[in-house]
């Protein structure tokens, strides 16, 4: 009798300690989310004061904003020596962007590419995860982390060359004194940190009671976590056929992710090689980048073919009417993904 009441008093104190993890986790989901964008709306506002242009804003406080639930994440649990949380959630949330959170938006309706500056933007990226690829297969350390951070600063003084970004929720900020926003802007960053420490606390103790490494945990639960904001807004972007702000928030949150999540992980503490999941990553950004090129492939052909004298790249470009992702290269970015989580959680 002792033993059985024993049993379930330890039962009962096992499921309680569980369903408070998950509570803290969710707790700090809700924290890092409207963190994130009380910090966007009060630091914008902040920007508009000081007389900063709506580009400028959108290629940095937008950009690194709407990656702050990722970075804050994989930064702190680095120094909770969570290499396994740091590089899930920051490579995981990349994974997570394009598999899933562009393989649904295409899957609810095509995806439009209609400027060339985002395929450019594509380009770069594509080839910022191959050199990813080549410096990180045996681990990140601090010379990796800087290197990638570097070429980050790069890609950002290109874009504010360059690059086009739409103006940044201006009907929302105008109302908002310049008091209001240094609040937000506080607030929102205490939120993002408060509820990184309870993502990652909750996390790492639903990780313990199910038995499973830190990493999985980091690839899966995490990284979906910290990817919300990015499939509200890409869903929200998709249904008012709005498809070079999907593939604008995608490429920009992932460059962010490496950057500054990943890159800032690998200064702190050393992150060992996770082989397979690069692959993965690589495979689904050459996807995507293809995908995208598919118009500007065939003309490239059409040219070849007809022997015309558009045959130079730049040229063509500049005739660049639009390209899309179909529902059809939706569906297999999704498959991808499912085959990456099942094949990570060692299910096939």
């Amino acid at each position: 009798m002792f033993f059985t009441l024993f049993y379930k008093f330890f039962l009962f104190g096992e499921i309680v300690e569980i369903l408070l993890s998950i509570f803290i986790l969710l707790m700090g989901l809700l924290l890092l989310n409207y963190g994130s964008d009380w910090f966007v709306l009060g630091s914008s506002r902040i920007a508009k004061y000081l007389n900063v242009s709506d580009f400028v804003i959108g290629a940095t406080i937008v950009a690194f904003g709407t990656s702050l639930p990722e970075i804050i994440t994989s930064v702190y649990a680095s120094y909770a020596h969570l290499p396994g949380i740091a590089v899930g959630n920051s490579l995981g949330s990349c994974i997570a962007n394009i598999g899933l959170i562009l393989g649904i938006s295409a899957l609810i309706s095509p995806v439009i590419v209609k400027h060339s500056s985002i395929l450019k933007n594509s380009y770069i990226y594509l080839i910022y995860t191959i050199i990813l690829f080549i410096i990180g297969y045996n681990g990140f350390g601090f010379v990796d982390g800087l290197i990638l951070f570097v070429l980050l600063l790069g890609y950002i003084l290109y874009t504010i060359k360059n690059g086009e970004t739409p103006n940044v929720e201006e009907e929302s900020s105008k109302k908002m004194s310049i008091i209001t926003a240094v609040i937000y802007t506080i607030v929102g960053l205490l939120a993002v940190i408060i509820g990184s420490e309870l993502f990652v606390d909750g996390a790492k103790d639903i990780s313990t009671f199910l038995g499973v490494s830190d990493k999985i945990i980091g690839f899966t639960l995490v990284a979906f976590g910290t990817s919300l904001p990015e499939l509200v807004v890409s869903i929200t972007a998709i249904r008012r056929k709005l498809g070079d702000i999907v593939l604008g928030n995608v490429i920009g949150s992932n460059m962010a992710n490496i950057g500054c999540a990943l890159a800032f992980s690998g200064m702190i503490c050393y992150i060992p090689p996770v082989k397979f999941e690069m692959e993965v990553n690589l495979i689904l950004v050459i996807l995507m980048v293809a995908y995208m090129s598919k118009n500007l492939i065939i003309d490239m052909v059409k040219n070849r073919i007809n022997k015309t004298n558009t045959t130079n790249i730049t040229k063509i470009m500049k005739n660049f009417k639009y390209s899309k992702i179909g529902r059809i290269e939706g569906l297999s970015l999704i498959l991808i993904y499912m085959l990456f989580i099942l094949k990570l959680s060692n299910i096939i």
